[in-house]
């Protein structure tokens, strides 16, 4: 049985899933998101729209703070991304905030990890909607992220 916390996590991941899906995306949360598969690395959610495929990393805390996610998940998360030919992404949500998307790209690494704060957040996440209406319109992913 899942703890509180796996509990969470998982409404967070179904909810960003049904979110995309409203907007027209084909998306789904991986049955194996969060298990601890030794050869194979599932992101937490797929999402896809007209060709363009992304894979998310989900992060949720209640109060805003640092999130840190290990340098071998990050790896992981870019090989699956390019086996995939996908764009990978974080995916934040702070308490009741709106979604924050990140491209990968622009999360600064420590060297063991990488760190998401709020400020990053704040000036590099775009919101899911304004996500939606890059995609649809077809530019970068980094074009609206700076």
């Amino acid at each position: 049985m899942p703890s509180r916390q796996q509990r969470k996590g998982f409404d967070k991941e179904r909810d960003l899933v049904l979110r995309l899906w409203s907007y027209g995306f084909a998306a789904m949360r991986a049955p194996a998101s969060g298990a601890r598969a030794k050869r194979i690395f599932y992101p937490d959610v797929l999402a896809a729209y007209r060709g363009r495929i992304f894979v998310f990393e989900v992060k949720y805390r209640s109060e805003p703070g640092p999130i840190y996610i290990e340098a071998s998940k990050v790896e992981k998360l870019r090989d699956f991304a390019q086996r995939a030919g996908a764009e990978p992404m974080i995916a934040v949500k702070y308490g009741r905030s709106e979604w924050r998307l990140i491209p990968l790209d622009e999360c600064p690494s420590t060297g063991s990890s990488i760190r998401v704060d709020p400020k990053l957040v704040e000036e590099k996440g775009v919101s899911l909607s304004e996500f939606v209406s890059r995609v649809k319109g077809q530019r970068s992913i980094l074009e609206y992220t700076g």
